[in-house]
């Protein structure tokens, strides 16, 4: 029997200037394949060049290693594909029309197009012409296809050019390639395809389309180098699929180089690698397909999971890019969501639980109620995964695979077996003795009358232990309950799948960015990158604007990476929000330049909706909308299609099939702020906009007001905002921390405070400590001051007036100075956001107008605060003695009115203490940025008091590790400390310290440069107490 053997060359990259290099390497692969040849036996040797022959195109290049061709042609066979080193870009004259061309959608190319795009390609087509040993069976202009005859089988060979979008600099995620120029195969017994570019260089969902076609169609599949591994990879794309990402043959930057062989036997593919090593090409890795697919699946004691069946469990259904990792999967990226009990008995019991706890849950029977993107098929998936290390028997069945089930219930369950194990069916399933559980996805989808439905259901309970149902929200089961007819009995342990948190956000942030292999050896890198996506991600999402789960948060953090970008301004919040709603657009199908006419449609249709002040409208009104619409501007809209679209898009949401309303706060908040910006300069609008500013403390106002500084800077909304925080608190002065709180140090006079301590800690800990308090906050089981202070006027009642619904919010549940404190935090938000958005074409003087205000008004309403406890000290000193007594009434008798009095000033000035670091972190978080630390330094400096000194402080420090020991240094040298201030310096360094990896010597000398010591816990003021 002849025996063949596959040997991959790529990324040679020749050019004058490594030849030296090259002709050693050249030298010694040509007598290693020799020995190859003859100590393996083999009959036959193809060499499959997968690109990046020469550096730059140039036929010079490829004329330096003409004659190591030849020799290949003449002693083997040669197949070749090109790279984008391969293309001269040189050749082009003018790129204008070339890139035109490349804007086209892939299937809007033919073959005049490609003939442009790849004219600089003419040597590489001489060179390759010149040496191909094979006469291809089919030829188009992207693709070629050979047929292999061999004594033992057929052999079919495919090679594309991926290389013909090519730029001189190329991303990820630019590379397309039309899928008609994929060669049909015959389904012969080896069949393999290489190309240069590995599919994560591929436009995501033309990757999608590719991969999912070639793993179906070829046994191996080879790609050029990624630049980014020291090692070549190989992995099982199916069961009966392998792709082989080759090594480079030069490439200095790269550890590894060498070239890669592979012979396909009868059930099996032997793999070996060959790394340059000590001047010549020395044997590395040798492992077998066999060996793949076991590293590429699960198994415990009783079965072992069918690979293409775990590869569906691992697939997450998104192509998220993420910048150093080519394909994500769940193990990735899965969180555990928390779940909320639903059950009768307890329906009052806010406790939540985690999903994770569901496998080992004492109940056997589970229901699971969540939205479409609340992620119940992913944590199914997750579940099977785990189970099966728990040494469990799972089974998945989608709700829409059950149609006859009291019938083919055998079959149901045999076919679903068969499918996710290996060497298993329905009989030995079902007679093993491991626990089994039955994760049932979609219930809603089921089809079937209710006795066949029961039936399947008491079937399962039969066979399996456990049994663990999904359904969306939107099922309606709530009828037949009434009725005493529910699927669903008593048994069912019911839980609603919650959101993410901040806690379980912040983890799924930290496993994105653990991807990084910048954040892999470097843990203060890793906690810098988390600080700015969770602060992106919490400003994003804002009063539940976009939904917190996986599928947002991830297009979120996709978003943020460089090289995403859409053509806005990713300074603004706003470019996310907008790029959500292009994904959401584009994932229903809506071209790019169509973009344009459906955000125009949807901006008048949430100004309908705004200005008749709707939730929700009929569909017979929506479509006199449509009607007036294209008379407006002179287009053809049918009604049913576009409306249709935009349920498909997510924009709106369809409500009895009669009723419509925007889906998420954020894209009508987005929509109406967008009109608002359009027409300014109208009456009309400047009227809306003078409302928005007046009722501020109204959700609804905060809200556009918020989107309205994402979309305009207009110098009209800047000065309005400013003038309506600067009547807030308009008698007082902005405190300066000085002899305005002598009040405050004379309480504390004489009386010795333990000293503020520092103590090195794990700062990923006490991230997810401060994360899970703000969900505790959130949920209401504890309060912070800004939950105290900064009012949420969710009590929208849209019958009312808007200035009604504040006045009577106001009246009865906030005295004037809470209202007017909540105000000031809310102007603070705004004049900081558009200071941030809008840094860099705001003029120096504005920045200034926008940054002092937003620093005076909340520090006037602390001024204010300190005028009440000044005029009511003593009183206020007795309030805390008594409940200080109250307290300790029962555990000691012994505490003399001296001891009560100070324990009672000692809480006063904490208390206060405290406030003021509230104050003044709200203040830096809110307007801190890199960006504007030159002009927030030239604010705070003109204050000149302790209050401006100690904002200028935390601003920098809000900036990370950028801030110097030495800066620190000079900083606090330049302070002027009372007791109070000098107790909120320190406080905030500490909290600095607590947030940011330092090294333990920098961490040291910051503490020494603040007084803060360097050992144990504080027992007085921590982290906790600050929070």
């Amino acid at each position: 029997m002849n025996k063949t053997l596959f040997v991959n060359l790529s990324d040679i990259h020749v050019k004058n200037s490594n030849f030296q290099n090259i002709k050693l390497k050249l030298d010694s692969f040509l007598a290693t394949v020799i020995g190859i040849k003859k100590l393996g036996g083999y009959d036959k040797i193809i060499i499959l060049v997968s690109g990046d022959i020469a550096f730059s195109g140039a036929k010079e290049e490829y004329d330096l290693i003409e004659h190591y061709f030849e020799e290949l042609a003449t002693s083997y066979d040669l197949i070749m594909c090109p790279g984008n080193h391969d293309h001269s870009f040189t050749a082009y004259e003018s790129n204008i029309a070339r890139n035109q061309m490349l804007k086209l959608e892939p299937e809007q190319q033919d073959d005049e197009t490609i003939k442009i795009a790849t004219k600089g390609m003419g040597n590489y087509y001489e060179f390759e012409k010149k040496f191909t040993t094979f006469r291809p069976i089919l030829s188009t202009p992207l693709s070629k296809h050979f047929n292999v005859t061999s004594s033992d089988c057929n052999i079919s060979i495919t090679c594309l050019n991926t290389a013909w979008c090519s730029q001189i600099h190329e991303r990820g995620g630019d590379i397309t390639f039309p899928v008609k120029y994929l060669p049909k195969v015959d389904k012969g017994h080896v069949r393999i395809l290489f190309f240069h570019h590995p599919l994560s260089w591929f436009e995501p969902n033309n990757q999608k389309i590719i991969r999912n076609t070639i793993r179906e169609d070829y046994s191996v599949i080879l790609t050029g180098h990624e630049h980014l591994n020291d090692h070549f990879k190989v992995v099982g794309e199916t069961h009966s699929c392998l792709m082989i990402e080759a090594m480079p043959f030069d490439d200095r930057y790269v550890v590894e180089n060498g070239f890669v062989t592979f012979e396909i036997g009868t059930n099996d593919v032997l793999i070996k690698s060959y790394i340059w090593e000590d001047e010549c090409f020395q044997e590395h890795r040798t492992f077998t397909k066999l060996d793949v697919l076991k590293d590429n699946s699960i198994s415990n004691d009783s079965a072992s999971v069918n690979m293409d069946f775990y590869k569906s469990l691992l697939d997450i259904g998104v192509n998220y890019i993420h910048p150093d990792k080519d394909i994500l999967d769940l193990n990735d990226v899965f969180i555990y969501p928390n779940l909320k009990p639903l059950n009768d008995d307890n329906k009052f019991d806010m406790k939540k639980t985690s999903s994770d706890s569901l496998m080992n849950s004492v109940h056997k029977k589970i229901l699971l109620i969540g939205d479409e993107y609340c992620g119940k098929s992913t944590l199914l998936k997750k579940i099977f995964i785990d189970s099966i290390s728990n040494n469990m028997l799972p089974l998945i069945i989608e709700g829409g695979a059950i149609r006859n089930s009291k019938i083919e219930y055998d079959k149901i369950i045999s076919r679903h077996v068969k499918k996710q194990y290996d060497n298993l069916d329905g009989i030995n399933y079902v007679s093993l003795e491991s626990k089994k559980i039955l994760l049932l996805d979609a219930f809603d989808l089921v089809k079937g009358d209710r006795t066949s439905i029961s039936a399947f259901l008491d079937n399962s309970y039969e066979i399996f232990d456990k049994v663990i149902i999904t359904v969306n929200d939107t099922f309606d089961f709530g009828g037949s309950e009434l009725l005493g007819e529910s699927y669903f009995d008593i048994d069912y342990a019911k839980y609603e799948i919650l959101k993410l948190g901040h806690r379980l956000r912040y983890e799924l942030v930290n496993k994105w960015n653990q991807l990084k292999e910048e954040c892999q050896n470097e843990n203060g890198s890793l906690i810098y990158k988390n600080n700015h996506a969770v602060r992106t991600i919490t400003k994003v999402i804002g009063k539940n604007y976009v939904p917190s789960t996986p599928f947002f948060l991830l297009t979120l953090l996709q978003s943020m990476e460089s090289g995403n970008a859409l053509d806005v301004s990713a300074n603004t919040y706003g470019y996310y929000y907008e790029y959500l709603i292009t994904q959401s657009l584009g994932n229903a199908s809506v071209k790019k330049e169509e973009l344009d006419e459906f955000f125009n449609y949807v901006k008048e249709l949430s100004f309908y909706f705004y200005s008749k002040n709707l939730k929700d409208e009929s569909k017979n009104a929506l479509w006199d909308f449509n009607q007036l619409f294209c008379t407006e501007y002179g287009v053809k809209i049918d009604f049913e299609n576009r409306f249709k679209l935009l349920v498909k898009a997510k924009i709106l949401e369809a409500k009895d099939g009669e009723y419509y309303k925007f889906k998420y706060p954020y894209v009508y908040y987005f929509f109406i702020a967008k009109y608002l910006s359009d027409t300014i300069r109208t009456d009309t609008t400047i009227s809306i906009i003078d409302g928005l500013v007046t009722t501020l403390g109204r959700r609804r106002s905060m809200s556009i007001l918020m989107f309205l500084t994402h979309h305009s800077r207009d110098e009209s909304i800047l000065d309005k905002v400013v003038t309506q925080a600067k009547q807030l608190f308009n008698k007082s002065n902005p405190t300066a921390l000085e002899v305005d709180t002598d009040f405050v140090n004379n309480i504390v006079d004489k009386i010795q405070f333990d000293p503020i301590t520092y103590e090195s800690q794990n700062r990923l800990e006490l991230r997810r400590a401060m994360e899970s308090k703000k969900d505790d906050i959130e949920e209401g089981s504890t309060q912070d001051y800004e939950s105290l202070i900064v009012l949420d006027d969710t009590v929208e009642d849209e019958q009312q007036n808007e200035k009604d619904t504040v006045k009577a919010h106001s009246e009865e549940y906030v005295s004037d100075y809470l209202k007017d404190m909540n105000l000031s935090f809310k102007s603070l938000e705004i004049l900081g956001q558009l200071s941030r958005n809008y840094y860099g074409s705001l003029k120096v003087i504005q920045k200034r107008k926008l940054l002092d205000e937003a620093i005076k008004a909340p520090l006037r309403s602390l001024d204010y605060f300190f005028g009440l406890i000044s005029d009511n000290a003593e009183s206020s000193l007795e309030m805390i003695e008594k409940r200080i007594f109250d307290k300790l009434m029962d555990k000691s008798d012994e505490s003399t009115d001296k001891q009560m009095r100070e324990l009672a000033k000692r809480f006063l000035f904490e208390m206060i203490t405290s406030l003021c670091f509230f104050f003044i972190t709200k203040i830096s978080s809110s307007i801190g940025s890199v960006n504007l630390q030159q002009v927030i330094d030239d604010v705070c400096d003109e204050m000149d008091s302790n209050a401006g000194s100690l904002i200028k402080l935390a601003t920098m420090l809000e900036l990370g590790n950028a801030v110097s020991v030495d800066q620190l240094r000079r900083f606090i040298n330049s302070m002027k400390p009372n007791q109070l201030t000098e107790r909120l310096m320190k406080a905030i360094i500490l909290n600095y310290l607590y947030m940011f990896e330092r090294t333990d010597k920098e961490a040291q000398q910051i503490c020494s440069i603040a007084g803060i010591n360097y050992g144990q816990v504080s027992k007085q003021i921590g982290l906790e107490k600050l929070r």
